[in-house]
């Protein structure tokens, strides 16, 4: 069945079983179904307390008319891999991967997109995926994505007639870097101040020390930079993505 869209039946027995206390697991396996499918079934159409099997039905319905994937479709691959995930673990995990990626400096919706995309086991999603996920307009999605790319967190790729979001293979150096920059500021900004202050004040004193420490985290930074670039290069050239002296 994977691959099929729910039917009203389906949909009906979903509102049922919600109401006799069965987790999404448990759902999916009497219709044989993934447990994430069900799970993205019952959150886009009110939640546990609020599925209306008739509303999600005529919802589907009019995303079809419109040509839109099915939410069941989005995730072909993340079908073949029936682990049995916790949905609530799976969702806390989620806010908290978007709470980090928001510590580095992105928007709220630029972190819902990376969480959302390093959440799927192919590790992409398209433009109207996205959307159907965020609950967000495409406008809002295409801003995001154009901002992401930006900062080479994602790459963009042309699939038919959509376009598809991959996270940038440097993501976690990137973030690093922003943290390093950031405490490369600090570190500055504590020495300049020990000068203005003078370094026999007890404010003086407390810049001074803040700056040292911070200098301190940049040096070790920088050479654990070196180490991961030089253990990600040879990774890239076992995956044979790196060839000649590239």
């Amino acid at each position: 069945m994977p691959g099929k869209r729910l039917d009203e039946e389906e949909r009906q027995l979903i509102a049922q079983f919600l109401w006799d206390g069965l987790g999404y697991s448990e759902i999916g396996r009497r219709l044989q179904r993934p447990a994430s499918t069900i799970q993205r079934e019952v959150v886009r159409n009110g939640g546990h307390n609020n599925y209306r099997p008739g509303a999600a039905h005529r919802a589907a319905s009019e995303r079809a008319v419109r040509r839109m994937p099915a939410v069941d479709d989005l995730d072909v691959d993340e079908e073949a891999y029936s682990f049995d995930r916790s949905p609530a673990r799976v969702q806390e995990f989620h806010l908290r991967l978007v709470a980090v990626f928001r510590q580095t400096g992105l928007t709220r919706t630029a972190a819902r997109i990376l969480a959302e995309i390093f959440m799927t086991d192919r590790g992409s999603l398209s433009a109207t995926e996205l959307v159907l996920r965020l609950s967000v307009s495409p406008g809002t999605v295409s801003r995001s994505t154009a901002y992401l790319q930006e900062l080479d967190l994602l790459r963009a790729e042309r699939d038919g007639k959509r376009m598809r979001y991959f996270l940038g293979d440097d993501l976690w150096y990137r973030a690093w870097l922003s943290s390093a920059q950031r405490n490369s500021v600090w570190a500055q900004t504590g020495l300049d101040g020990a000068e203005i202050f003078g370094l026999g004040t007890p404010v003086g004193a407390r810049l001074k020390d803040m700056g040292q420490f911070f200098a301190f985290v940049v040096v070790d930074m920088e050479a654990t930079r070196d180490k991961w670039l030089d253990f990600f290069e040879k990774k890239k050239r076992a995956r044979g993505e790196v060839t000649g002296d590239a």
